[in-house]
């Protein structure tokens, strides 16, 4: 079946006013006093331009009332931009039992053009930045003709791509010969959008072996695939397959500047919620980006095991079972990026943390006792500041390698921070806990550590903690390591170089952690005082 695309394209999908603004966006003859009076037309998106004005997001230019003076102030590359944001606002909020679909269409076109004005600030062109915007913007208007022209034929596939985690893209092929964005290709072009913009819109259903569109090459086409896939990521449900297709986006791209996709994405969230008042959108339906990217490895790793069985053809997405060698490469490398810290090697601080939880989890269901270890590395400032940073980071990598040496298989451990690590120790007794500590305390006194012609000395002071886990494990978790790290630093007070395990105090409630002071089990030290 297909769908009658006379009918989509006689549907009011833009009010008259985001159309005129939209053809002035494009002509370079065209005046400020030209956009003020389409602008004008319209009370309320001028109230909400002037509330954009004299805003903090939009410069705080003081006491603007006026509609010439805020598109002066505010100039041509914002306020085509946020007219068209405005007026598409209006046109998703419909009643009825469809509201809830238009709510979340305009949501993913607000987060995808705030992700691509982002990434089209990274290239200095104010023009870009704008087009940018407005592209992203607009290239989901198909997903409204598509409703609304079909909603008996479009919700299944909506509630499919949700409840499934399926490509919205791969079912409106199917049902209709076409994908939303091709939709939205042909409306725009009808109404005036510039030829780039919609060669960019095409180009988001790319595939391998699609022909390229004429401008492939251009950074608006990258950029604007790029914030279908972070749009993708943070509002679909397919997350395994969003995750693979950012990273290559990303790579394509090139971004200027050195950053990972989560510091990325993070940026893009902290904008939305400084945003989401003047657009009428609800910041807390975006899930933390934490909780994503791990969502989505979750996803890959299930898709990874999935492909090697018979019936895998017909679960795992086309575009990932392709190249299952690249995809379980492609999954090992997001999977170690998103625990690894980079520096040391080790898991890093959010993977540390997930693990406590999930451990004293699982070693309350078995009763087993469960240890941690703060390891802090003594005088480590003083290495910095005598020898240099380089030689810093020297020390905190061969540590973390020594340290790893001294656990057993079961064991895990992780750079919490500075020059502070923490170790997780399953299925541990009291007599292996202090065997663990002396291991790690004497092999890194031990450590050869040289810069240059000097060698420098290098010791930790290490608190150590194991217990039964009858409680909650969050609650027992955060306590065990309030305990472990306030040993830790009784070894410090004790002369450093040495290791102090504490006793786990049952009753002591969370709310008395800052006063918590564990008893001194043992203390080893060596002879040196560093």
């Amino acid at each position: 079946m297909t769908i009658d695309l006379s009918r989509c394209l006689k549907l009011p999908t833009l009010p008259t006013i985001a159309i005129e603004v939209l053809r002035l966006f494009d002509d370079p003859d065209s005046s400020i006093d030209q956009i003020a009076s389409v602008i004008r037309k319209d009370p309320a998106i001028s109230t909400r331009l002037l509330k954009a004005a004299n805003s903090s997001q939009y410069g705080n230019m003081g006491d603007v009332s006026d509609v010439k003076r805020a598109t002066t102030l505010l100039g041509r590359n914002s306020v085509a931009p946020l007219v068209l944001s405005f007026s598409l606002a209006r046109q998703s909020i419909e009643p009825g039992e469809h509201a809830s679909y238009f709510k979340q269409f305009w949501l993913r076109s607000f987060v995808q053009a705030t992700a691509s004005e982002m990434l089209g600030s990274y290239f200095g062109s104010p023009k870009l930045k704008s087009e940018c915007y407005t592209t992203s913007l607009l290239s989901g208007v198909g997903k409204l003709a598509m409703l609304r022209a079909e909603p008996a034929r479009y919700v299944p596939l909506l509630d499919k791509a949700a409840d499934e985690g399926v490509p919205l893209t791969a079912l409106e092929l199917a049902e209709f010969g076409l994908t939303h964005h091709k939709m939205s290709s042909v409306m725009l072009g009808q109404i005036g959008l510039p030829v780039r913009c919609v060669s960019a819109i095409l180009a988001i259903d790319q595939t391998p072996d699609s022909p390229e569109p004429a401008d492939s090459d251009s950074r608006l086409v990258k950029i604007t695939r790029t914030a279908n896939a972070i749009a993708s990521l943070l509002c679909d449900k397919s997350q395994g397959v969003s995750i693979v297709e950012l990273e290559e986006c990303l790579d394509d791209l090139a971004l200027p500047v050195e950053m990972t996709s989560e510091d990325l994405l993070q940026m893009i969230q902290d904008r939305i919620e400084a945003t989401a008042d003047l657009f009428e959108v609800d910041p807390r339906k975006v899930p933390p980006v934490a909780d994503i990217l791990q969502e989505a490895l979750d996803q890959l790793s299930r898709i990874s095991s999935m492909a090697t069985e018979p019936e895998a053809n017909e679960k795992v997405p086309d575009q990932l079972l392709e190249e299952n060698g690249m995809l379980k490469r492609r999954v090992a490398d997001l999977l170690r990026a998103s625990r690894i810290d980079v520096l040391t090697g080790v898991y890093n601080r959010g993977y540390l943390v997930a693990q406590m939880k999930e451990r004293a989890a699982v070693h309350r269901l078995r009763g087993h006792s469960f240890g941690m270890g703060v390891v802090d590395i003594d005088h480590f400032k003083k290495i910095n500041d005598t020898y240099g940073h380089q030689a810093g980071d020297q020390v905190l990598k061969l540590v973390a390698e020594a340290l790893q040496h001294c656990l057993r298989d079961v064991d895990l451990l992780g750079r919490y921070g500075g020059e502070e690590f923490v170790v997780l120790l399953d299925n541990v007794s009291p007599h292996v806990i202090n065997l663990i500590g002396e291991r790690m305390r004497k092999t890194v006194e031990q450590l050869p550590v040289h810069i240059g012609t000097a060698t420098i000395p290098v010791t930790i002071s290490v608190g150590l903690c194991e217990a039964t886990v009858n409680e909650d494990p969050a609650e027992f978790t955060e306590r065990l390591f309030a305990a472990a790290d306030a040993a830790m630093y009784d070894a410090k007070r004790s002369g450093r170089n040495r290791f102090c395990v504490a006793e786990f105090d049952d009753g002591l409630a969370l709310s008395s952690k800052d006063e918590l002071r564990p008893r001194t089990a043992m203390v080893a030290s060596s002879p040196s005082n560093n």
